[in-house]
């Protein structure tokens, strides 16, 4: 059903850069996913909660420390500052 729905998404994706929806798909490893699938089984109780959770912690707070101005040099000292003081806290 997998392989079926990946062929029929590449027979057809070109509409969407007709219609100017997309200029590329950098998705070439789908079909590495259906060979993981058949080899592993699936993904069920898997989640993306915690990705969004660390997501959400750190890169948007980050963020929302800068100035929005040369942010990611600002959020990566915000980072390894945040981490300092954890490892200060946790050794206490």
């Amino acid at each position: 059903y997998l392989e079926n729905a990946l062929a029929v998404f590449h027979a057809n994706k070109d509409i969407l850069h007709e219609l100017e929806v997309r200029e590329h798909f950098n998705i070439s490893k789908l079909s590495h996913y259906v060979q993981s699938i058949l080899l592993y089984g699936t993904t069920d109780g898997f989640n993306t909660e915690l990705p969004e959770r660390l997501h959400i912690d750190f890169a948007k707070e980050a963020y929302r420390a800068s100035n929005k101005r040369d942010y990611e040099e600002q959020m990566a000292l915000w980072l390894q500052r945040q981490e300092a003081v954890f490892l200060r806290n946790s050794y206490l």
